[in-house]
């Protein structure tokens, strides 16, 4: 595979290289605020699984990522408790959660998203998918001794 410039990205649908606007499925922990007048959300531990061209990519294989993730799409709302995608459970929104969502930003330079549309895929419980340090290393693929200690401390 021939290298990319550092502000292109590969689909992994239709393998285009492309800039600018980017649709992805991310995995990340949130805990929403419901205590201000719009709902704010904390997001911990952002893990992008893959990028795409377009929506239709993202479409394609959006089923195809949440079975090899193991946890089937079932849209949640913003409400204190939605239910989990795995068991059928409650999920409390105000305490860290995982959340699979998909969206669409617009690059703005190097290191730059700006996003401009969220679609949440499912919510999973702290009992599917508890909250712990190895977990962390796993979501993230971190092979960084350094910031494994940080989370530690």
């Amino acid at each position: 595979m021939n290298s990319m410039a550092h502000d292109e990205y590969q689909c992994f649908s239709c393998s285009k290289r492309f800039r600018s606007r980017v649709f992805s499925i991310t995995r990340e922990w949130e805990c929403v605020h419901f205590e201000y007048y719009l709902p704010e959300i904390e997001i911990e531990n952002s893990c992008g699984l893959e990028c795409y061209c377009s929506f239709e990519c993202l479409s394609e294989r959006r089923a195809e990522v949440m079975k090899r993730e193991g946890v089937p799409i079932r849209r949640p709302g913003l409400e204190p408790i939605e239910i989990c995608a795995k068991c059928g459970g409650p999920v409390n929104m105000a305490e860290f959660h995982l959340t699979y969502l998909e969206d669409e930003g617009l690059h703005r330079g190097t290191f730059g998203i700006q996003t401009v549309d969220v679609d949440y895929l499912a919510v999973v419980c702290r009992q599917c998918r508890p909250r712990t340090l190895n977990e962390y290393e796993y979501l993230v693929s971190c092979d960084d001794r350094e910031k494994s200690e940080e989370l530690e401390m």
